[in-house]
């Protein structure tokens, strides 16, 4: 019989004529399936054989797990119903293994379950006998063989027993391929779209597959909650299995994260065979150092230094850097490859304890940049963070130390705009932190206007080691609104695929399922579009979140935020063919198309803009995602990671999110991207 490639099926969802093979790792294990393996066939009314590998501490043991599981055992035991034996006396009858004898021994059994009146005859058997009798593996795999035909008919389900510590790897790929295939532990949790399982022996845990979404969060906290109390009895790490998931969304993770932060005790959370876009979100948010969110001396300084020679940069850059040094603290510059090249020359021998990047792959574009200076904060602040290693260890440093240059030769007006709001912004943005952050302008390069707002995004410039304060800073809030209104966006072409849903559908498969497959077939990568599938979801979460608090503001009589002068309505939908549209008076849509290099998608939720919308925050979208609790427009800063371009166009009638991906050239830029810190 050939190997059948197939996963294991739960205890609960055997049938009739299975012959199945249950390999597991610890009692634990072996308790929860052989005792539900027990349990559903009492309930089935079959005849219930039980072999304990002996006649002493194993049936004790046997009779100990199914009374603990709530069976009754003396009950059916005294009826007839079920039957528990040692092994002795089914496989050794005169002191011998006799294969012939012990397949008419089971074919008699069959025959008189059915006599008896019962269903069928389900039988589990333990191993561990096999060893101690010096009986060898091809005798057993002949058995397995000999008994397989007689799982025909309906009347028989063998259950059979092995724990893979007694027993070498090649000898059990012989022993499956005698079954019919391999029996598991019942699902934790299953509703249709998300399977938990329990893991048990080397690697205990969760197997988690299918997907992770809204309906999701409650049943993976508590099956984590429970698998963490688990291992605190065995002192054993957690291993959570991934591979079979197709989609989890960011509340998912953080509630893992938040596991691996729960595990105080010198245990480790280890995340199996994640998807490679799962691995990239958690890289891009700086979940993998948890140690430090938030400065427990929060001191953020963030100056500019307008340099118009090499010389002046380095009367700038060299006493900062060296003054780092001296007291403890954490290094880097991202700048110029010049600038670097000067610096490293002057620092000579202390060069190497300076991290350093350079400026144009520090963070492509502003939503980037801003992850980047964060995740190197988290970094560098860890109890073993690179910087506090290579400061020798320092028992107590004020800051870290960023020199941070942006690039502005090249950019249009559009992106220079955006890194103007992005210098502005991080006054705003990483206030938690203790970064101490010089933005050199070259004035060489720079523009005038550049210059004259590098004076109002920065509270404070330094020349040399002379720190002033600026008299021409503004506070982010009165910095954008001088700033030009958003134009309106053009509505989508004709030729764009539609989804339209009437109800929140943030995490329904049916909307990440349309936006795979139309990504897929509009040339993006398999990478791409499994990111671009999770910042859909959280994305159409948090309108979904928008339009429901401007519902309950409306049900508690709290006017709609007025329509301003530069927000405009989004144009209406363009004519097109609908996928599978519901009726509705309030339908929310999904647009999706491919321009000359670009891939597009659209969101537009109708519906009041509540008082206070999250949506007209400025730094919507820019801060890290924390494990210690979800922050509005999560699902921007994912889009804005991984997207080139997202519009936001919010009004008093609804919201419109449209996110832009680079199409042929994606890939090469993403990999050109610095990587630091990883």
């Amino acid at each position: 019989m050939a190997t059948v490639q197939q996963p294991p099926v739960p205890v609960g969802a055997v049938r009739p004529n299975d012959h199945l093979c249950f390999v597991f790792g610890d009692e634990r294990e072996r308790a929860a399936v052989t005792a539900a393996f027990v349990r559903d066939g009492v309930q089935w009314h079959d005849k219930v054989i039980y072999i304990a590998e002996d006649d002493g501490p194993a049936l004790a043991r046997v009779r100990e797990t199914l009374s603990g599981a709530g069976i009754d055992v003396d009950g059916l035991t005294a009826t007839g119903q079920l039957m528990i034996i040692p092994a002795d006396l089914v496989y050794m009858i005169d002191g011998y293994f006799d294969i012939d004898r012990t397949v008419a021994m089971m074919d008699a059994l069959i025959e008189q379950s059915g006599v008896e009146g019962y269903r069928l005859l389900r039988v589990t058997g333990e191993t561990g006998w096999v060893p101690r009798h010096g009986i060898t593996m091809a005798q057993i795999v002949a058995y397995e063989q000999a008994v397989s035909p007689l799982a025909v008919g309906g009347k028989v389900l063998a259950l059979c027993q092995y724990d893979h510590r007694a027993f070498a790897a090649a000898d059990m790929a012989e022993v499956d391929a005698a079954h019919n295939g391999r029996a598991a532990e019942n699902a934790q949790f299953e509703d249709g779209e998300l399977v938990i399982l329990r893991r048990h022996g080397a690697t205990p845990g969760l197997g988690l597959s299918g997907a992770v979404g809204d309906t999701g969060h409650s049943p993976l906290a508590q099956a984590l909650k429970a698998a963490l109390a688990d291992g605190a009895e065995t002192d054993q790490d957690l291993h959570v299995d991934m591979s079979g998931l197709d989609f989890i969304d960011l509340e998912g993770l953080r509630l893992l994260m938040a596991t691996r932060q729960d595990l105080s005790d010198g245990r480790s959370l280890h995340l199996e065979r994640p998807a490679a876009h799962v691995r990239r979100v958690i890289r891009m948010a700086g979940w993998d150092t948890l140690d430090s969110f938030r400065s427990t001396a929060p001191d953020f300084r963030h100056q500019v230094c307008v340099y118009g020679s090499d010389e002046e940069f380095l009367a700038m850059a060299l006493p900062f850097v060296e003054e780092g040094f001296r007291l403890g603290e954490p290094v880097l510059a991202a700048t110029t490859s010049a600038n670097l090249e000067l610096l490293t020359e002057a620092l000579g021998e202390q060069a190497d304890r300076l991290d350093f990047a350079e400026t144009a792959y520090f963070g492509r574009r502003p939503p980037q940049r801003v992850a980047a200076f964060e995740r190197y904060w988290r970094h560098s602040s860890a109890p073993d963070g690179g910087g506090t290693s290579r400061a020798n260890g320092a028992a107590r440093r004020r800051h870290v130390r960023i020199i941070a240059e942006p690039v502005w030769a090249g950019r249009s007006r559009a992106e220079a705009a955006a890194w103007k709001q992005m210098e502005s912004q991080l006054n705003a943005l990483l206030t938690d932190t203790d970064i101490w952050m010089i933005c050199p302008y070259d004035s060489r390069i720079a523009g005038p206007d550049v210059l004259a707002d590098a004076l109002r995004t920065h509270p404070q410039r330094i020349d040399g080691t002379r720190i002033s304060a600026s008299d021409d800073y503004l506070e982010p809030v009165h910095f954008r609104a001088q700033s030009p209104a958003a134009a309106p966006l053009d509505p989508p072409p004709t030729r764009a695929a539609r989804l339209c849903w009437s109800s929140p559908a943030s995490g329904s498969a049916r909307l990440r399922g349309f936006v795979a497959d139309h990504a897929m077939k509009l040339g993006l990568e398999r990478e791409r579009a499994e990111l671009l599938v999770l910042a859909v979801a959280e994305v159409a979460r948090l309108l979904g979140h928008a339009a429901a608090e401007a519902e309950a503001d409306a049900e508690a009589g709290i006017p709609d935020v007025p329509e301003s002068p530069e927000a405009r309505e989004t144009p209406g939908e363009a004519p097109g063919t609908p996928e599978a549209p519901e009726p509705s008076g309030s339908t929310a849509t999904v647009a999706i198309w491919s321009g000359a290099r670009t891939v597009s998608v659209e969101l537009t939720q109708p519906g009041p803009r509540p008082a206070d919308s999250v949506l007209d925050d400025p730094t919507l979208g820019y801060r890290l995602p924390r494990p210690d609790g979800p922050r509005p427009g999560e699902g921007l800063w994912l889009a804005r990671q991984i997207c080139e371009s997202v519009e936001v166009r919010a009004s008093a009638t609804g919201c419109t999110v449209r996110m832009e991906l680079a199409g042929a050239r994606a890939e090469e830029l993403r990999q050109r991207e610095a990587p630091f810190p990883s």
